[in-house]
Parts: C-alpha cells; structure tokens; sequence
C-alpha cells in the first residue's frame, strides 16, 4: 500500500533512530513473547492449544478460570510463525507512520494497548463465549486508526488514503478463524482517539 505524506524537518530523527523507538521495542516484545510462548508449546513454529488457552482471552477463561491477565497477553500472543510475521510487518508500517508525525513514544505504547485490549473485549460477546483471541492485530487495526484519526482532525485529504489502506487490509486479514470484529472495533477506537484527543503535535 502507498501513501501519501508531507515530509517534515523532523522527519529523519525516525530514519536515524529507527531501531531506538517505541514500534521498533513493541515487535521486540511480540517477538520475545513468542518466542517463550514456543518454548512451552516445544514448537518454534506454532503455539499450542494449552499455551493459547492460557494467554489468548475469552470470556469463559477470565471469569470462570480467573485467568484475569489474559486481555493483556493476548494482544502479545501469536499462534505461529506465519501470524506474528504478517502483524509484524504491519506494525512497523503504522507504528513507524505515527512516529514520523512526532506522536511521542508513551501515546503509541498506550494507543497498542488501549486499542487491542478494548477491541478484543468488545468483541468478545460476539465471537462466542469460549473463543479466544489472540494477536496484534487489534493493536494494528488501532494504529492505523490512530493515523487516520489524527488526518481527520488535521483535514488532510491523506484520511481518504486511510480510509482505503484500511479496507484493503481488513479484506486481506479476513479468514475463517480471523477476529474481525476486533479488527473493526480497533480501527474505530483508533480513529476516535486520534481525531479527539490532543496530542501536542503540529497539524
């Protein structure tokens, strides 16, 4: 997907210290939790059932089991390789886009986990009970919504481009185990916060 955007003078801090910001240690984060998460299902390429059941969320598991920390490792738990290496990629692009438009480190850490943890709550009584969720993408969906957001308030004709990065991926993401209502709900919790709260950068 291209876009659009206006450089600006600070623009090459995120170039000079991309390694060093905040989306660069959220996929480090994603990455060390998997990799623990493979140490205990003993398979570096797919997270086990029992490992998912204790770290993904579901309604039946938090209030029957107690298993109350689930709503924050399920946005940091993958089911395998190939599921934390496609939200990876989009991690890097939207959460890089948003440290490129100077939204400071400590809102794009709260935005991935205020985003994906009410997303998958949210869309809890719809999936079912007893299913789990599982995953960034929440989170992702969030930032993306988060860059639109904050293009909406800015009235840039960039949030049309948003608009179409988002349709293009949730089409992409669609499955039949896929969480899309978390998905959704994470795009519009995104777009509110960025278009309603105020977060001291130029527009």
């Amino acid at each position: 997907m291209s876009e659009r955007f206006r450089p600006k003078k600070e623009t090459s801090k995120v170039s000079d210290e991309s390694f060093k910001g905040p989306t660069f240690n959220l996929v480090i984060i994603n990455v060390i939790f998997f990799f623990f998460s493979s140490i205990l299902s003993q398979n570096l390429f797919l997270t086990s059932p029992q490992v998912i059941v204790i770290t993904g969320f579901s309604l039946y598991t938090f209030f029957e089991i107690g298993l109350i920390w689930t709503p924050l490792t399920s946005v940091f738990t993958h089911s395998g390789i190939a599921h934390i290496s496609g939200n990876m990629i989009f991690l890097f692009i939207y959460g890089y886009r948003l440290e490129e438009m100077n939204v400071k480190p400590r809102f794009i850490y709260g935005a991935y986990l205020i985003t994906g943890i009410l997303s998958t709550i949210i869309a809890a009584p719809i999936i079912g009970y007893r299913s789990i969720s599982l995953g960034a993408s929440g989170s992702i969906f969030g930032l993306l919504g988060l860059v639109g957001g904050i293009e909406m308030k800015k009235k840039s004709s960039n949030f049309k481009s948003i608009l179409l990065a988002s349709f293009l991926l949730f089409i992409m993401s669609t499955s039949e185990n896929t969480n899309i209502f978390a998905h959704l709900f994470g795009l519009l919790i995104g777009i509110l916060i960025g278009r309603y709260y105020n977060f001291d950068i130029e527009l």
